[in-house]
């Protein structure tokens, strides 16, 4: 179980990050990202994720 939050949690951070890159290089410079407060919730989920695999009850 611990390995599929782990792989989950990866794509999750991947496709944040394609998102961030993607954005990044279509915003005109020192505008906001149009979609900051998604890449923020998708890297935060990922994040718990991971963490969530490290707890005893899924080892």
């Amino acid at each position: 179980m611990a390995i599929v939050l782990v792989v989950t949690a990866l794509a999750v951070l991947v496709f944040a990050l394609v998102l961030f890159l993607r954005g990044r290089r279509d915003a005109p410079q020192g505008t906001p990202l149009p979609n900051g407060r998604g890449i923020v919730l998708l890297t935060l989920a990922g994040l718990v994720l991971a963490l969530a695999s490290q707890l005893p009850v899924f080892q």
